[in-house]
């Protein structure tokens, strides 16, 4: 277990380096049999430390100086620099309302000084770092779809949101495709549902391998796929609606598109339903080998 201490006395650093070797030699975390802390004097110094490689957990002092500020805008600064790491806060006990505050704003826990020995420190340190995991895995199972793995519709919803806010930024366009397997519906109607998952799995697979990493892909709907795909300078929308488009039509999947661009400023659900609406125009047109007019033709 790695522990960040940020404290600015050095004989309070000392202790707590003490107390921790006694942890680490008292078997007070079975789980962990090796200690590992790391120092830090001030904010900056604790910044360039999380640089390197978040550690597990943080042991904050509260009262640490930084450039004139205490208490909440200390804590607000690491957590910024290490927002998925637990921080436990270390506070002389008169200050348990700023230790509570803070507590609501993302802090695991809080020991007043005097509590901090083997026993309260290893109780507080495991239970940071597993509550901490457990959130994650929730978050992350809250933004994952069970069957296929890929992002749920939470999850691609909150990337899209992020390259829309680039894209209008920067003023670049951004595309927004959803993919349909065909015949899912007759496929449950004559071999029943496990073999329509079974398809929809497949869908999954090949569409990781025809996105690139820096395409945001997800199951947004019992038979849609949408993906995001940023305007660059090694491929335009175009381009990469034409690499999307004819990989995708071996792969037998219908393609929806929608452009973001200075006269299509749409939301990310508009961007969505703009694309879905796309699906049906597609089907056995002759229009499948160019991009919907009403996407592409304002963006050029």
């Amino acid at each position: 277990m790695r522990v960040l201490l940020i404290e600015s006395e050095p004989e309070e650093m000392l202790f707590l380096h003490e107390v921790l070797r006694e942890i680490e030699g008292g078997r007070w975390l079975p789980e962990w049999p090796r200690i590992e802390p790391l120092s830090a004097a001030t904010v900056e110094e604790a910044e360039r430390v999380i640089s390197t490689g978040p550690p597990h957990v943080i042991l904050l002092n509260l009262d640490l100086p930084c450039k004139g500020e205490q208490g909440t805008n200390v804590f607000r600064r690491v957590q910024a620099a290490a927002p998925d790491v637990p921080v436990i806060l270390v506070q002389n006990s008169e200050d348990e309302a700023l230790a509570v505050k803070l507590m609501r704003e993302g802090a695991e826990d809080f020991l007043p000084k005097q509590w901090i020995d083997c026993g309260p420190l290893a109780h507080a340190l495991r239970n940071a770092v597993l509550r901490h995991r457990l959130l994650a895995a929730a978050r992350a199972a809250a933004l994952t779809d069970s069957l296929t793995g890929l992002c749920n519709r939470a999850g691609f919803l909150i990337s899209a949101t992020r390259d829309r806010k680039l894209a209008e930024r920067l003023q670049r366009r951004w595309m927004v495709l959803i993919a349909e397997p065909k015949n899912l519906t007759e496929m449950a109607a004559s071999f029943g549902e496990q073999r329509r998952d079974l398809d929809l799995i497949e869908a999954a697979d090949q569409l990781r391998c025809i996105v690139t990493p820096a395409d945001a892909l997800a199951r947004i709907g019992e038979r849609h796929f949408a993906i995001s795909v940023f305007d660059s300078e090694t491929e335009s929308v175009e381009q990469s609606w034409v690499r999307i488009r004819n990989a995708t039509a071996e792969c037998r999947m219908e393609l929806g598109v929608s452009i973001f661009h200075s006269q299509n400023l749409l939301s990310v659900d508009a961007m969505i339903e703009q694309a879905l609406a796309d699906l049906p125009q597609r089907i056995g047109a002759e229009s499948e080998s160019k991009p919907a007019k009403s996407s592409l033709a304002g963006a050029a």
